[in-house]
């Protein structure tokens, strides 16, 4: 079971190395075209004078990019609070609701159980009275036959 691991991890591994070989292999030859090493040309300029604007912004303004930062912390931090607590009022929303919608359908059930009780009770009576009767009524013709 062992050797199966490191035989998984070494075929991870050179999976891994396979897929950055071909893609290193395939940017070059993306090269190969003209219009392709402009735009990356000109993207690789771009990302460098951001970076160096970047840079430079927060070499001369560090306490400005702190207080930046801060304030987006901020700002996200009050952003979730507030997501949380709406999702707790949700959440206690729905429970009452729920519990409430419940107790009704109890109430209902147990009102229903209670009438169909009734109504057993009364059937039950009449069954009774209907067996008595015939009951009366057999010994009666048994007697006059």
């Amino acid at each position: 079971m062992g050797q199966a691991i490191v035989k998984e991890k070494q075929q991870n591994n050179k999976l891994i190395k396979g897929m950055i070989i071909g893609g290193v292999i395939g940017g070059f030859l993306t090269l190969f075209d003209r219009n392709t090493r402009s735009a990356v040309a000109t993207k690789a300029v771009d990302i460098k004078d951001s970076s160096k604007n970047v840079i430079m912004h927060v070499k001369e303004n560090p306490g400005e990019v702190k207080e930046q930062l801060l304030e987006q912390v901020n700002q996200a931090t009050d952003t979730l609070k507030q997501t949380i607590q709406e999702a707790k009022n949700l959440a206690e929303r729905i429970n009452r609701d729920v519990i409430k919608e419940a107790k009704e359908i109890s109430h209902e059930a147990v009102s229903f159980a209670e009438d169909t009780k009734e109504e057993y009770l009364d059937i039950q009576s009449n069954v009774k009275d209907t067996s008595s009767k015939l009951t009366e009524s057999t010994k009666k013709n048994a007697v006059t036959s």
